[in-house]
């Protein structure tokens, strides 16, 4: 009976699920760092307005009911306040260079303090929309030095100062510079992460974040900014209300429950079956056998939104933004590049200004680096432009080649330049303009251009390249040769053994009988020739 009993404990043992990993509070060594983003989008530029600094701050309140705010500008300038819901404000000191605008619609801001305000009425449609505010501003005041969007602030101070851009455009991953300080209202965030050992057959990494919100009916944004060195995969679930935003490599694939926004386009999820726990995003992510899960997050936060900064295995912990530094710089850029070839086998791209033949075939290769799943590449003109001759432009007829439904990012196709005439210009300017679309989304359209040098080919004619005879051709050569020949030779002998010679004998005169009279016959003698001498002579 023992003996039963232990072969069964050991069975379960060996067939119960093992986790790969525990989870434990982020530490400072922890290739992750989770916090609460209060700034959601903004720009800074150097515009004024009659020499007046303008400064929008538009405040997205969920959290509070009341904030402060403390005016140290030394400058002139005009902020103008605009809230998503009621509001009360206390205003410290009475500054004479500053002037405080409040916007009223839907919502209003009550102000307590230096009476130094005054109310704008504005239409709920312009109130409520970040881009149409910052259009009526720029429309009123003719500039708009800056703009800012914020989330929840207990108290702001505001210092004033210009930046460096010539205008002022909204941007997502924004961080307000030193014309303003604010101090955020205090929210919960929990993180749980660990590592799992990679098997030495997986080729790509595969990291999973999970969002697990104290509130599942209050929308939340998840900002990851992701870093990698090695081929990876992120995989982010979370509730229905949580919209993801990726900043990562240029080569970074991901999977989604959730809506998600990548290089400012909102898409649908990609992959809503996403299992929502623990055991099953590990199986979703250990189905492919190329692939092995890396590492697994879990976040819980009170906050409506997060900024997720998360490198590679390898690496060291990423730095946090400081506060009070202006980012204005986007993400890294997807770049498009073009590759020219002489030869359809793609082997050898040409370098610098290509010198190709008119009448000549050209391949070329364009490539993205912005490589997704279910992203594609595609090729939607291409013209060649003068470089001598002003704006004279050449269509072009591009033969696509087909490519990889599943990742295209790179695309090859071929060309037939037309003859040059005299006056035309030698060299020209490929100009290609190139799309990516992710299910149906156009996500990024840029041009790419390569350099060609043209030289005129002596002949008009297309240019045929001799490979040779095959052995059929050869035989049926030979064998017409020998039917010619003997058909010739043929008639030669029929010719021969049906006409003879050209050449006629001419008939002997006969001879007359010796005459009795000598002298006749001497005397014919001296004017005739004998029979024989006549044979001898003929």
């Amino acid at each position: 009976m023992r003996v039963t009993i232990l072969i069964v404990v050991l069975i379960a043992a060996h067939t119960s699920a093992v986790p790969p990993c525990e989870l434990k509070e982020v530490k400072d060594e922890n290739p992750i760092k989770v916090t609460p983003s209060w700034v959601s989008q903004g720009c800074w530029s150097e515009d004024t307005s009659e020499g007046r600094e303008i400064h929008l701050i538009n405040l997205n309140l969920d959290m509070i009911s009341w904030f402060t705010m403390d005016l140290k500008n030394t400058v002139p300038a005009s902020i103008i306040l605009n809230s998503n819901k009621n509001v009360s404000l206390t205003l410290f000191n009475e500054n004479i260079y500053a002037k405080v605008y409040l916007i009223r619609s839907d919502s209003w801001i009550t102000v307590t303090g230096p009476d130094n305000t005054v109310d704008l009425d504005l239409p709920a449609v312009v109130q409520s929309d970040s881009n149409s505010l910052l259009g009526w501003a720029k429309s009123k005041y003719g500039a708009v030095t800056s703009f800012t969007e914020l989330i929840d602030p207990q108290s702001i101070t505001f210092n004033a100062g210009r930046g460096h851009s010539q205008d002022c455009e909204l941007q997502t991953n924004f961080t307000q510079g030193k014309y303003l300080e604010y101090l955020p209202v205090t929210t919960s965030v929990e993180v749980k992460f660990c590592r799992i050992p990679m098997p030495l057959k997986a080729k790509e990494e595969v990291h999973i974040i999970r969002h697990l919100p104290v509130d599942t009916m209050t929308p939340r944004l998840i900002e990851v900014n992701f870093t990698h060195h090695n081929p990876s995969t992120l995989i982010l679930q979370g509730p229905n209300t949580t919209t993801w935003k990726i900043i990562c490599r240029i080569d970074c694939k991901f999977k989604s429950n959730n809506p998600f926004i990548i290089m400012g386009h909102l898409l649908l999820p990609n992959s809503p079956n996403l299992p929502a726990s623990y055991e099953g995003l590990l199986k979703f992510a250990e189905a492919d056998s190329n692939t092995a899960p890396a590492s697994y997050t879990e976040i819980s936060t009170d906050s409506k939104r997060l900024k997720v900064y998360m490198k590679s295995m390898t690496n060291t912990a990423p730095q946090l933004p400081s506060t009070s530094l202006q980012t204005t710089t986007s993400p890294n850029k997807p770049k498009t590049t073009m590759h020219l070839y002489l030869s359809p086998d793609y082997r050898s791209p040409s370098e610098g200004i290509v010198e190709v033949l008119s009448n000549k075939t050209i391949y070329a290769e364009v490539s993205t680096s912005l490589s997704m799943e279910g992203a594609k590449l595609d090729i939607e003109n291409c013209s060649l432009h003068a470089r001598a001759l002003g704006m004279e432009v050449k269509s072009l007829d591009i033969k696509k080649e087909t490519c990889n439904p599943k990742t295209c990012s790179s695309r090859r196709f071929s060309f037939t330049l037309k003859p040059v005439q005299e006056h035309h210009s030698q060299r020209w300017d490929l100009q290609c303009f190139t799309a990516v679309t992710f299910v149906p989304h156009l996500i990024l359209r840029e041009g790419v251009e390569r350099g060609l040098k043209v030289i005129k080919a002596i002949s008009t004619l297309p240019t045929r390249e001799f490979h040779g005879l095959e052995l059929g051709a050869v035989l049926g050569i030979a064998f017409a040769s020998f039917l010619i020949g003997a058909c010739l030779t043929g008639a030669l002998w029929f010719i021969h053994t049906h006409t003879g010679s050209t050449v006629k004998r001419q008939p002997v005169p006969a001879i007359p009988p010796v005459s009795e009279n000598s002298s006749a016959n001497h005397s014919i003698g001296s004017t005739q020739s004998t029979p024989c001498s006549s044979s001898s002579m003929a």
